[in-house]
């Protein structure tokens, strides 16, 4: 015989959910001196085609709201979706009826922001306990990842890349409303160094936004005013890019994970990660329909293997919207929802090296009805990247086509937001002095015909009352899948969410005695069941 491992974990979905499980899984294992093998399947052909090696988000508290299906311009337009007579489809419809009566019983929505930011707040302690803890390798990597922690800041004076960040707020009416209305969120929270800055605090804490002050500004005496639809806030903000994160952290896992010896005396790893697997099917025990036995890809089914003391499943299918549904498994009412992001990349001309060299820069920028998250950075000394998502469009079923107008649409408000903050960059880019002015789809072809941009939309899953869905899972039946459990319909949320979901997820098997007030509130929140109208149960 073999030596095999005791356990073999299977996780469906390779973005950052499935990475952050896979990671837990080996944690608990090391811990518990019980060998792990851990294998995930994921449908794309590689990681460059998931949504997390394509976007740069934030890593905020709040950032699950958004992708709100309680947003009140939805709810508009999906109370106009039932109203039509059109022949909308079976999803739209689902998910229209389950928002809106949502809306109708749930009569303390401030408890369902509560829980939703208390929620953030955990997951952005984890990723901080995670980088803390992580080997040094490990550490590497989230180090070259651009990992800023979202925490309290550990010096006196308001800095960058210490827990707090530079928000931009423009193109509001009554600016200052709303830097004070996101202040007092964080304030309750718990954190205490947000504040609303000047234009010359701003340019204090860091330069490279004059540009931006000096266009939004009005010269009173001797200090420079806000214009009244402008405003920056200090708030709890982090980063982390995610594409090269995840290449990375999947190679440290397949690495020291290490190997076993099959019942052929081979060498296999540990930690598997499987391309162009998408699940078809799940198979069931012959005797117990409760129990995975195997899954069905295309001409392929993989059965368990006695040698397994204990199979588990985890599905986290994230941008495949409908996954649990199409499985036969009970899933909550859901759409999707298109995300576009566009990336800059630009070699340096020599004498603007040393100018940029220590360019590193990440923030939320809040327009009217828009909410765009970037990073900035120099790399390796002569490259600038420049990486900015948000905008989103509700889907349905449908998936998004990149030449689709509205994404075009988007792509060109991204550009004009990087040309607002870095117009000597976007400059250089085209060639032409772009300060103050309104780029064009023409510029935005430009830029991607000379491979300096790369445009991109894909999917995010959003169930019908915002909340993820996480924990147990159950088939059409109503019976408990006693070796499987799904994490996912984290919308915008999925990167800065993740440790959270996955911890709370993994809560959901241990006996209902151990959990605490707010996790029993979450897991009921959560759970894949949860339908509308339960007045009763809010």
């Amino acid at each position: 015989m073999g030596h095999y491992p005791e356990q073999k974990l299977v996780v469906v979905g390779a973005g950052i959910i499935g990475a952050i499980e896979a990671y837990f899984a080996y944690l608990d294992a090391k811990n518990q001196g019980k060998p792990i093998r851990i294998t995930i399947y994921d449908k794309n052909h590689d990681i460059s085609e998931t949504t997390v090696a394509n976007i740069v988000p934030s890593l905020t508290p709040d950032e699950i709201f958004a992708v709100s299906a309680q947003d009140p311009s939805l709810l508009n337009y999906l109370s106009q979706l039932l109203d039509s007579p059109s022949n909308i489809s079976l999803v739209a419809r689902s998910f229209a009826e389950q928002a809106k009566a949502y809306q109708e019983y749930d009569t303390k929505p401030e408890q369902r922001v509560l829980a939703l930011l208390e929620l953030g707040k955990i997951s952005m302690e984890l990723w901080q306990q995670l980088f803390e803890a992580a080997d040094p390798e490990l550490k590497e990597i989230f180090i070259r990842a651009n990992f800023n922690p979202c925490r309290e800041p550990q010096t006196t004076k308001r800095m960058l890349h210490d827990g707090y960040r530079i928000d931009l707020i423009y193109d509001i009416p009554n600016a200052y409303q709303h830097a004070s209305r996101l202040k007092r969120a964080y304030d309750n929270l718990g954190y205490k160094n947000c504040s609303i800055l000047s234009p010359e605090e701003v340019c204090e804490i860091d330069p490279s936004l004059r540009a931006f002050c000096e266009q939004h500004t009005t010269q009173s005496t001797s200090k420079a005013m806000w214009n009244n639809n402008a405003i920056a806030i200090y708030r709890p903000g982090g980063s982390l890019n995610t594409g090269l994160f995840l290449k990375e952290f999947y190679a440290y896992l397949e690495k020291v994970m290490g190997e076993y010896i099959n019942e052929r005396g081979e060498h296999k790893n540990c930690f598997r990660l499987k391309h162009q697997r998408k699940v078809e099917a799940v198979v069931y025990d012959t005797i117990d329909d409760t129990y995975i036995q195997g899954l069905i890809f295309e001409h392929k089914t993989k059965l368990n293997k006695p040698q397994y003391k204990q199979h588990d499943y985890v599905f986290c299918p994230g941008e495949a919207v409908g996954t649990l549904n199409q499985l036969g498994f009970e899933e909550p009412a859901y759409s999707g929802f298109a995300g576009v992001s566009l990336r800059l990349r630009f070699s340096l001309p020599p004498d603007m090296i040393e100018k940029y060299r220590n360019l590193n820069n990440y923030m939320e920028v809040h327009r009217d009805k828009t909410v765009l998250a970037w990073q900035a950075r120099c790399l390796e000394g002569k490259e600038i990247f420049i990486g900015i998502g948000g905008t989103k469009t509700y889907q349905a079923e449908k998936m998004a086509q990149k030449d689709a107008s509205f994404v075009i649409d988007s792509n060109l408000l991204q550009l004009n937001v990087i040309n607002d903050i870095f117009p000597e960059i976007i400059s250089l880019m085209l060639k032409r002095d772009t300060k103050g002015q309104q780029l064009t789809a023409l510029d935005l072809a430009t830029l991607e015909k000379k491979g300096l941009a790369t445009r991109w939309v894909g999917n995010r899953a959003v169930a019908f009352d915002g909340f993820p869905t996480i924990g147990a899972l159950f088939n059409k039946q109503k019976k408990k899948i006693l070796n499987g459990r799904c994490t996912t319909h984290l919308g915008s949320g999925g990167v800065s969410f993740s440790p959270a979901a996955v911890t709370f997820s993994r809560k959901a098997l241990h006996p209902h005695e151990m959990l605490n007030h707010f996790e029993k509130e979450i897991l009921h929140r959560t759970d894949s069941r949860r339908k509308m109208p339960q007045k009763a149960r809010l």
